[in-house]
């Protein structure tokens, strides 16, 4: 069964990728929710992990192809800088 903390867990994962995605790519909120065609306020609410936000998989598909990734990387866990660099 899923719970709410699940949910949560995975919705504060999904913002963050999003975010930490757009940054990368040197993109502003505003360039990013004009790139997808919906309001900077849904982008920021989207963005941020204590706000729980529905977002449908339209919108996702959208974040993913303007963001030049899928969607299921945007529910993965990064790992840290640090770990990538350590040796096997």
């Amino acid at each position: 069964m899923i719970t709410n903390k699940d949910l949560n867990e995975q919705y504060s994962l999904f913002a963050r990728n999003i975010r930490r995605n757009r940054e990368r790519q040197n993109l502003t909120q505003e360039k990013l929710a004009e790139m997808c065609d919906i309001s900077l306020s849904y982008l920021k609410q989207i963005e941020n992990i204590n706000e729980y936000k529905n977002v449908s998989l339209t919108v996702m598909l959208t974040l993913a192809k303007a963001l030049d990734t899928n969607v299921a990387s945007l529910f993965k866990e990064e790992k840290e800088d640090s770990e990538k660099t350590q040796p096997v």
